[in-house]
């Protein structure tokens, strides 16, 4: 079985190459990596953030026929029940801009809520970062997480016929301000700037603790879905069959 695991950034793949042998395969822009895991082929895929960039990306690196399809990473929560480092699986995932929505595949949702996952209803996929807690409150009327690719990732792969799902791990919670204004940390390839980031810091220097609180968050989150991404995919081999393909892409 083929297995393609997207994320967008090296920091959210790092700990599962610390847990597991991956050799990187290809990509210029849009880094690929390889390991085998039971009876699975894992193909991971970083993206870069952003909608654009996650398109961009699957287009080229669907090429290689995965039988599934896995859109991973870190994502903040909206709403105080799914705490710092908790794993959802999103029943659908809702473009916010385009005003669109997608399914992620129920047998592959059921084989997550069965390894441990919280399934949840919804997440956002949003254009720009979210930093306050105020915008998450308004939020968490249409979404339980939001993060910035999935509904990408599950578009294309629909249009390929491989059946997908959302599979994100919390590393902001639903009260909490980012302490830092992330925007425009990106270049066009959805690669963190690290100069800009610490540049910002310096005219703010106050907000380093917080800064540093962030990334022990996102490090506990990433660390937690490897553990999981690294037991599904051998079960998802073990289970020996594919999923059904992900239902249409729906205006709402």
């Amino acid at each position: 079985m083929k297995i393609l695991v997207t994320f967008a950034l090296e920091t959210e793949f790092a700990p599962w190459r610390k847990l597991r042998t991956f050799r990187r395969v290809g990509g210029e822009s849009h880094a690929l990596y390889e390991a085998q895991i039971g009876e699975a082929q894992v193909k991971v895929a970083l993206t870069g953030i952003g909608s654009e960039n996650a398109r961009r990306a699957l287009r080229s690196v669907l090429l290689f026929a995965p039988d599934i399809v896995i859109s991973s990473g870190l994502a903040g929560s909206l709403k105080p029940v799914h705490g710092l480092g908790q794993i959802l699986a999103a029943t659908a995932v809702r473009d916010v801009q385009g005003n669109r929505q997608i399914e992620s595949d129920p047998a592959l949702l059921d084989l997550a809520a069965n390894h441990g996952v919280r399934r949840v209803e919804m997440f956002a996929t949003v254009e720009k970062i979210v930093h306050t807690a105020s915008q998450k409150r308004r939020l968490s009327f249409e979404a339980d997480a939001i993060e910035m690719e999935s509904f990408s990732v599950l578009s294309e792969a629909k249009a390929f016929g491989i059946p997908a799902v959302a599979i994100r791990s919390i590393s902001d919670d639903a009260n909490e301000d980012l302490p830092l204004n992330f925007d425009g940390i990106a270049d066009e390839q959805g690669h963190i700037r690290f100069g800009k980031v610490i540049g910002r810091l310096a005219r703010v220097p106050h907000r380093l603790p917080g800064v540093l609180r962030l990334g022990r968050q996102s490090r506990r989150g990433a660390e937690n879905l490897a553990k999981f991404l690294d037991a599904f995919a051998g079960s998802l081999a073990a289970h020996g069959s594919v999923p059904a393909a992900v239902p249409e892409v729906a205006a709402v």
